[in-house]
């Protein structure tokens, strides 16, 4: 049974199917938080004197035992908050009803998926910076060996194949500093905010904020309801921007692989056929990297235009940002997934590099020699346009000794991002920690339970996209 519906008030099942059929499927990637949202709940609601000790052991012990075996789905259950609530009731009889005292499903659903956010966002950020380790790692095994640089597609000046790794380490870290601005917006509870109201009874926040591991309150309950599809749309823009980078990386990959750069060798594992030409090895796998970060691109003009009209407060509309989110944290742990062994399997065609350094891009070397002699730039400039012919292959060495400056190829300052990365790591391996241990000690601190099989987040059947791997 739905929670408002009665005798006078129920809903045709066509406009059931249409309101609620897609959203009960996301939900079900949902049961762990709602349950251990429920749980914070529950204990705040002893705190305060609205449950005694024993009504509070009963529902506690039917949510942690809902937790260890799993939600089963009922019809008429609109939701997983329902879900929950029918079950306990159910068990518990009119204890159960006494649940949702004090709450919205509001700012619950707010709960469910801030908690889904901040899981997901730690399993993104665990995988963006073993990519940029993986980078830094390419670096530095080819720190020496040259390539061209590139602009306007044309060759250009001398570059390296570690000065290109590099650049994807340091865009990681940048995008890392984007992400975690997200991740913050998401660590703030909204639970307590109710219909974005509040309610008349002394409900602790706080208390509920600290259960279930938030570092801070929303505060005003009408923006705490207000914010569902301002903070989702935040986070998705954090990752829109990561995967521009991505694609772009992906891009990379495909035509510095290809027969007419022969640059890279990408593994032969990760590399696909033809039904048709016999000799073709495709990189579906980049390729699909390039295609799926349209995706969540996409997922960020709906958020845009899903609540860029809404006044303040609740609206059903604020329900679509739910799968929106849902799919482009899916999205962008696949890419980041598929990403790791390609760039660990990538192997350098050092011959084909040299063969592309062909003498006109040292020019610009040429150039500088003769600035370095006194030559006036622009007359320099002059004088090796007009002899262009005359220019030949420097060595490896000499063009990287040349190079002196902080984050060229002849010093890419590789110890200070080896140094960023450790930092980072630890930082985000404490968070990491500190967020399986505060929901780990809610559900078990007063049942003695093992831990439940599902610790990590699942992708709901519902949310276009994949399983993470």
């Amino acid at each position: 049974m739905k929670l408002w519906e009665s005798a006078e008030n129920s809903l045709d099942r066509r406009a059931e199917r249409f309101t609620a059929a897609a959203d009960l499927q996301l939900d079900r990637a949902l049961v762990r938080y709602d349950i251990l949202g429920s749980l914070a709940h529950v204990l705040m609601l002893k705190a305060v004197g609205l449950l005694t000790p024993e009504e509070c052991s009963q529902l506690e012990g039917a949510l942690s035992e809902l937790l260890q075996t799993g939600l089963s789905f009922s019809a008429g259950d609109e939701d997983v908050h329902t879900a929950v609530e029918n079950a306990l009731t159910r068990k518990l009889g009119p204890l159960g009803e006494k649940l949702h005292t004090g709450r919205s499903r509001n700012d619950q659903v707010l709960v469910d998926t801030r908690l889904y956010s901040k899981d997901a966002l730690l399993e993104i950020i665990t995988r963006l910076l073993s990519l940029a380790r993986q980078f830094e790692a390419f670096a530095r095994r080819h720190e020496r060996v040259l390539m061209p640089g590139y602009t306007h597609t044309r060759r250009a000046m001398p570059s390296s194949v570690g000065l290109w790794a590099a650049s994807y380490a340091e865009a990681l870290l940048d995008h890392l500093q984007i992400i975690e601005a997200a991740y913050r917006l998401s660590d703030q509870s909204p639970l307590g905010a109710a219909a974005g109201y509040g309610v008349p009874l002394p409900l602790d926040r706080e208390l509920t904020a600290k259960l279930l591991g938030f570092r801070r309150v929303q505060r005003n309950a009408l923006w705490a309801i207000s914010s569902r599809g301002v903070i989702e749309f935040t986070v998705v823009a954090a990752l829109s921007a990561l995967m521009i980078s991505l694609s772009r990386l992906a891009e990379d990959l495909i035509w510095f692989s290809s027969a007419e750069f022969g640059f890279f060798v990408l593994p032969q594992d990760f590399l696909t056929g033809s039904s048709l030409m016999p000799q073709k090895r495709n990189p579906d796998v980049a390729e699909l990297v390039r295609g799926r970060s349209a995706e969540v691109l996409a997922r960020l003009v709906q958020l845009a235009l899903t609540v860029k009209n809404l006044p303040c407060g609740y609206h059903r509309d604020s329900q679509e940002t739910k799968g929106a989110l849902m799919s482009a944290l899916t999205t962008s742990e696949e890419v980041l997934a598929a990403l790791g062994p390609l760039i660990e399997g990538l192997q350098v065609n050092e011959e084909r590099l040299k063969q592309a350094l062909s003498p006109q891009i040292f020019a610009t070397d040429e150039l500088c020699a003769q600035v370095k002699r006194g030559v006036p730039f622009r007359q320099a400039y002059r004088q090796v346009h007009q002899n262009l012919g005359e220019l030949q292959r420097k060595e490896p060495e000499e063009v990287l000794r040349a190079r002196t400056a902080l984050g060229s190829p002849g010093n890419l300052g590789l110890g200070e991002l080896q140094q960023t990365l450790d930092e980072e790591m630890r930082k985000w391996n404490e968070e990491r920690e500190r967020f399986d241990r505060t929901l780990e000690k809610l559900w078990k601190q007063h049942r003695g339970l093992k831990s439940p099989a599902t610790v990590r987040r699942k992708t709901p059947n519902g949310v276009p996209g994949r399983e993470p791997s």
